[in-house]
C-alpha cells in the first residue's frame, strides 16, 4: 500500500467487501459498474481488480438499504446516495495493491456488523412508524365503513317503514266500504 495511507484508508478486496455487505461477488460487481457509470470512482490495481475503502463500503451499504425499498430502483438508489456525498470520489490514481491480507480483522468485521445493525435498527424504526400509520389509516377506514353500513341500515329501515305505511293505507282504503254499502 501507499505510504501515505492511514489506518482509515485500508483497502479491501471485492471478496472481503462482498462478505462484509452480505452480498454475492457478482452483485458487488454489478453495483460497482453502476456506480462507475454514474461517475463514482472505485479504485483498481494494475490488473483491473477493484479495491474498496471504508467510504466505498458505506456508500454501497446505503445503496443496498435504499434498493430494498419497493419504490426505489437500483439506479435511483445510486443517484440518491451519490447526491448526498459531499465530494465525489475522483482520485488521481488507482491503487497498485489490494489489501495485504485476504482477511479483515475481527475488530473491522465487528465495526461493520455494528454499522449494519445500526442501519437495520433505523430501517426497523422507519418500518414500524409506517406500520403504525397504516394501522391508524385502516382503523379510520373501518370506522368510516361501519358508519356507512349503519346509515344504509337506517335508510333500509326507513324505506321498510314507508312501504309498510303505504301498504297499511292501501289495505285500509280497501277495507273501507263506500257509504252506500253500510246498510
Amino acid at each position: 500500500m501507499a505510504n501515505d495511507m492511514n489506518e482509515e484508508q485500508i483497502i479491501m478486496s471485492a471478496k472481503q467487501t462482498a462478505m462484509i455487505l452480505g452480498i454475492q461477488n457478482s452483485t458487488l460487481r454489478k453495483y460497482s459498474q453502476l456506480l462507475e457509470k454514474s461517475g463514482y470512482h472505485i479504485h483498481k490495481n494494475e490488473h483491473g481488480h477493484r479495491g474498496f475503502f471504508n467510504k466505498d463500503i458505506i456508500v454501497l451499504q446505503k445503496i443496498i438499504e435504499l434498493a430494498k425499498s419497493p419504490d426505489t430502483s437500483l439506479d435511483s438508489a445510486i443517484n440518491i446516495v451519490l447526491s448526498t456525498i459531499d465530494t465525489p470520489d475522483k482520485s488521481d490514481s488507482d491503487t497498485t495493491e489490494i489489501a495485504e491480507s485476504p482477511y479483515i480483522t475481527k475488530a473491522e468485521f465487528e465495526e461493520y456488523q455494528l454499522t449494519q445493525a445500526e442501519m437495520q435498527k433505523a430501517l426497523y424504526e422507519k418500518q414500524s412508524a409506517l406500520i403504525k400509520d397504516l394501522v391508524s389509516r385502516l382503523e379510520r377506514q373501518e370506522k368510516f365503513s361501519r358508519r356507512i353500513q349503519e346509515k344504509e341500515k337506517e335508510q333500509d329501515l326507513i324505506e321498510k317503514q314507508i312501504e309498510e305505511q303505504a301498504e297499511n293505507e292501501v289495505a285500509a282504503t280497501q277495507q273501507k266500504k263506500p257509504w252506500f254499502k253500510f246498510w
